[in-house]
């Protein structure tokens, strides 16, 4: 028999782990720390950025991003902003799984919020029952006319628009 293939009846365990393996005096269920993202998020978007400095985005690529969505016939109510380096990885997982459909990626690149798969920028990419589009920063895109005109066939595909 190798140790592997051990098995303990749960009487022996109990007396191996008498103090640990139950705790009876316990008074409460921990509150589970609730990460903060910007917008009321009605309509299951998630627009992941990364900005180090700051909690969200700075006030210009937050109004640039408030053009975006009111072209795409949403606004902030519709959609959730993430910092992602106020997150780590397992908040942001959880967030995508219980509250996201669709993710925009505004700077992070796929494979850094725990994508499985990498997908180019600009293209609409479904996987696992949501659907993603990775860009550049709203900074890039704001400044660069081709990448804005990149941006807008990729979200009229998104929203059929």
């Amino acid at each position: 028999m190798s140790l592997n293939d051990i098995q303990l009846k749960p009487n022996m365990l109990a007396d191996l782990y008498h103090q640990t393996l139950v705790q009876t005096n316990a008074t409460s269920v921990p509150e589970l720390k609730q990460p903060k993202y910007l917008g009321n998020n009605q309509k299951n978007v998630l627009v992941i950025v990364l900005h180090e400095e700051i909690p969200f985005l700075p006030d210009y690529e937050l109004n640039f991003l408030a053009n975006i969505l009111a072209a795409c016939k949403l606004s902030m109510a519709d959609i959730a902003i993430i910092n992602q380096q106020h997150w780590d990885q397992n908040e942001i997982n959880k967030l995508i799984q219980l509250q996201a459909k669709t993710i925009l990626l505004f700077g992070p690149e796929p494979l850094s919020i725990g994508l499985p798969i990498n997908f180019p920028p600009f293209q609409v990419q479904h996987f696992d029952k949501r659907t993603y589009l990775h860009a550049p920063s709203l900074s890039q895109i704001e400044n660069d006319k081709a990448l804005k005109t990149r941006l807008w066939n990729a979200l009229k595909a998104l929203f059929q628009i």
